[in-house]
């Protein structure tokens, strides 16, 4: 008898949950990949890649997975968790014993005459039209959180022959401490972006017209696909997969989720954002449990945290927000070139945290949440991200 685990997603928290299963060894088990991207995406470099400061974020799949993983290019559009089957796009079907649903969060809607850069057609399209702009053109950034931060930054270190302007509904990075937060606004302006914060800026007209800008680029939050509202499964207001403290569905005994498309139905869990550093210790814990349940024990709650914030500023300067657990702010912090330093160290083990669980399942370890105290193992540091 053979068990198939099937992991929907070639994300962070996708990838990670393959390589836990995949790398245990287990006797029997198969491991199936399904994801539309014929490459990982370093969604945590696409500012870089939009700004033109990295060549390519993306990497080979190969380099990444364990090898036993088989990984189908394809999309799913509906579940069938009543016979425990998945619909993909293409017209194949993908029959699963356990199911991970790890499809991430998508890029919303941008308003007319706007772009989005959180996935990477939008990036490789703002790239394009960035490159090719004229001396004095301007490029208008629109969002508070992490991306726009960054890509404005980013943007105005590249192309110092256009004009960058930021703008947010409110403060920037909110979850930053004032001190920090004045800093970061600083490092823009010294970059030479020009920071409009608590001016909300209307979706509704055309966004090059109404900001005066050459280039719109439209990082005001994002959302989730519709894949699990659309097979039956229970769902937030926001469409994201709801999952009990063990990442399992309730009254779904093999369907789990993890990462930004899933959000643990419990008020404790509160603080745990769409990020990066959520996505990862959920997409091991997921998995994880998993191989529980096929030893025919329990699965044990998720318990995850945060430490630090890192803002890249540019290639030369950056910003590090400690935090406790819950990500609420420190007041001990880093910037400048050392900030920027570890934002890189960050970015570069992410994908080597990845690597060492395909080696060796349960290689990855994380900071415990405020559940257990702020307790840290000796584990990664996560990056959050907005």
């Amino acid at each position: 008898m053979r068990t198939t685990a099937v992991i929907l997603g070639g994300g962070y928290a996708g990838v990670m949950a393959a390589n836990r299963l995949a790398g245990s060894g287990r006797p029997g088990l198969d491991v199936v990949l399904v994801t539309p991207e014929p490459r990982f995406v370093e969604r945590i470099r696409l500012h870089e890649y939009t700004a033109g400061t990295r060549a390519d974020a993306t990497v080979d799949f190969d380099s990444i997975l364990h090898p036993g993983v088989c990984r189908i290019s394809d999309r799913a559009e509906r579940i069938l968790p009543g016979e425990r089957t998945v619909h993909l796009a293409g017209g194949a079907e993908a029959g699963y014993d356990y199911l991970v649903y790890a499809v991430g969060s998508a890029a919303g809607t941008a308003p007319d005459g706007a772009l989005r850069i959180e996935q990477l057609d939008g990036a490789a399209a703002a790239r394009h039209d960035l490159a090719a702009l004229p001396a004095g053109a301007r490029v208008a950034v629109v969002g508070g959180g992490l991306t726009a931060v960054e890509t404005a930054a980013e943007a105005a270190g590249s192309y110092a022959h256009i004009r960058v302007s930021l703008h947010s509904a409110g403060p920037i990075v909110p979850r930053l401490r004032a001190q920090i937060r004045r800093s970061v606004e600083k490092s823009l302006r010294r970059a030479g972006v020009e920071v409009h914060s608590g001016t909300p800026v209307r979706a509704d007209e055309d966004m090059r017209a109404s900001l005066g800008a050459d280039v719109v680029l439209w990082c005001a939050g994002f959302g989730v696909p519709g894949l699990a509202a659309a097979s039956g499964l229970p769902v937030d207001d926001g469409g994201r997969l709801r999952v009990e403290p063990a990442l399992g569905v309730r009254g779904q005994d093999r369907i789990y989720g993890a990462g930004d498309a899933a959000v643990i139905d419990e008020p404790d869990y509160d603080y745990l954002r769409m990020c990066c550093a959520a996505a990862l210790p959920m997409g091991a814990d997921a998995a994880g449990n998993i191989l529980r349940a096929l030893d025919g024990e329990a699965g044990v709650r998720h318990d995850s945290g945060f430490r630090g914030l890192c803002i890249s500023l540019g290639r030369s300067d950056g910003a590090v927000q400690f935090l406790s657990a819950d990500d609420s702010p420190t007041r001990f912090h880093l910037h400048g070139r050392t900030a920027a330093v570890q934002k890189e160290i960050i970015c570069r083990m992410t994908l080597r945290w990845i690597r060492g669980e395909a080696k060796r399942s349960g290689a990855y370890t994380w900071p415990t949440g405020p559940q257990a105290g702020g307790a840290t193992t000796a584990g990664p540091v996560p990056m959050a991200r907005s």
